[in-house]
């Protein structure tokens, strides 16, 4: 019976010791908002730039005037490194967080507007009147409706800017060989569920 004791105090012991060591290590390797350290994920400088970013953004704007889509979205107007050393020299409050005006000046001057590397593109097979089914549907106001739905096809077609082949390493949006149709509203790339 006293060799199981032992045995089991010193399981416990170990096991304390184990807790103890493990919660510690979690407790000082949490990291500091936005520390942009590397992703656990495959990813790129300027992603893992904007997912600062965004953090920074939602301490700044607070969760209801924060779009989180919106900076996955930015390309930038020029070298990574140099808007990084702006962002590290942008004012802080004692909490750490940028303030919402400086902010949205340093988005302005160092990204170009969401979805900028995405351009119109008329689509080559696109007709105003499809032929076949369309002029079948008796009730005009079902056929005005759905021509306006046919013409949406022409208004959500786009292809990838050139500016993206330029300088792929300056946005996050893949050069695509072909146009592509997009969501739109707020959903400004493409998904492959959507062409």
């Amino acid at each position: 019976m006293p060799d199981s004791l032992s045995s089991l105090s010193l399981s416990l012991s170990l096991l304390f010791l184990l807790l103890l060591t493990t919660s510690s290590t979690f407790a000082t390797s949490a990291s500091p908002p936005c520390a942009c350290e590397m992703s656990t994920v495959a990813s790129t400088p300027l992603i893992d730039f904007l997912e600062c970013l965004q953090e920074t953004a939602l301490a700044a704007f607070g969760p209801r005037d924060f779009d989180p889509k919106l900076y996955v979205d930015l390309s930038l107007k020029s070298d990574l490194e140099a808007v990084e050393r702006t962002f590290a020299n942008l004012p802080r409050s004692p909490n750490g967080s940028v303030p919402a005006g400086d902010l949205e000046r340093f988005v302005v001057a160092h990204f170009e507007g969401a979805g900028a590397d995405l351009v119109y593109a008329q689509p080559a097979d696109f007709v105003p009147g499809p032929e076949g089914f369309l002029p079948q549907v008796k009730d005009p106001a079902v056929r005005a409706w759905a021509l306006e739905v046919h013409a949406l096809w022409r208004n959500l077609s786009r292809r990838v800017d050139d500016a993206v082949r330029e300088r792929p390493n300056w946005h996050t949006l893949l050069p695509l060989p072909r146009p592509v149709i997009i969501p739109g509203s707020r959903f400004r790339e493409v998904s492959y569920w959507d062409s």
